[in-house]
């Protein structure tokens, strides 16, 4: 969590020189050359996916890194990294969500307040956009991020726990550039193209780079499986509540950004609305 809190604080200084499309498909590219050959000679024939298996592999790079990244970069372009972080650790609430109305499952009472003081807690984080008429459509790209990890979550657990959690996230980058790779042609110019090969020059915009491709595309990812497949995908997710507190102390120090009233008072707010949402009462 501390390495995909500082994710977007790093993302958001790299926008600056960089499209959202072309810093993600270099993280797909860097994470994939350096862990290929790593997981060939670790692995060997373990390394090949089984072919019953392609489609859940399929479908967890499609949305995540795919589309869980089109949809942060890009609302990140346009917002404060650490109001997209508070929106991102809403993920076990709509996990909460998801499970009562799909699932049929049941919630307490304290369930559904900690629901109700989350989404007090975001209203609270993004008043200043309201009140200063910031607002705009690219915060609710945060919300198709949160989205996009039901589906990653679902195809994820999918995956047979004999393959590695490296050889999953392998994959998952490598597939990220297959999905990437035409929306690079896309959106980018023969200028904008040259610009950027420039700025990547840059030591702080290519050390941002390999932080974000090897520790937050690839080892974050890593221990977030190995930990999924010991606690169990809604202990781990609680976990998540952690990253808009990493990203508010990193991008006071990196990005200088300012820590309002607002922000501590809605991350303390959505923190303690989503802990409600977990919160099981033991049976006497």
């Amino acid at each position: 969590m501390f390495l995909w809190g500082g994710s977007f604080v790093l993302s958001k200084q790299l926008l600056i020189d960089f499209n959202p499309i072309t810093i993600n498909f270099i993280r797909c590219v860097i994470a994939s050359i350096i862990f290929v050959g790593f997981c060939i000679i670790i692995f060997k024939k373990e390394f090949i996916i089984v072919k019953k298996d392609l489609k859940y592999f399929i479908g967890m790079a499609f949305f995540e890194p795919f589309v869980y990244f089109l949809f942060e970069t890009y609302s990140l372009k346009y917002n404060d990294a650490s109001v997209v972080s508070v929106i991102i650790a809403t993920i076990p609430l709509f996990v909460a969500l998801m499970a009562v109305f799909i699932f049929k499952e049941r919630l307490s009472k304290l369930n559904f307040l900690g629901i109700i003081l989350s989404i007090s807690g975001i209203v609270i984080m993004l008043w200043h956009n309201f009140v200063e008429a910031e607002f705009n459509f690219y915060i609710f790209l945060a919300f198709g991020a949160v989205f996009s990890t039901i589906g990653y979550n679902y195809f994820l657990r999918k995956i047979p726990k004999t393959y590695s959690p490296i050889v999953v996230i392998t994959w998952q980058n490598i597939f990220g550039i297959i999905f990437f790779l035409p929306l690079v042609f896309v959106v980018n110019s023969s200028t904008s193209a040259a610009f950027q090969f420039h700025a990547l020059g840059n030591i702080q915009n290519l050390s941002f780079i390999l932080i974000l491709s090897i520790f937050c595309s690839t080892i974050a990812f890593i221990l977030y499986i190995g930990s999924m497949r010991v606690l169990g995908l809604a202990r781990t997710n609680i976990f998540v509540n952690l990253i808009p507190v990493m990203t508010v102390i990193i991008a006071f120090y990196i990005l200088k950004e300012e820590i309002t009233i607002y922000k501590i008072l809605g991350i303390f707010i959505v923190i303690s609305g989503i802990f409600l949402v977990q919160y099981k009462r033991k049976n006497s």
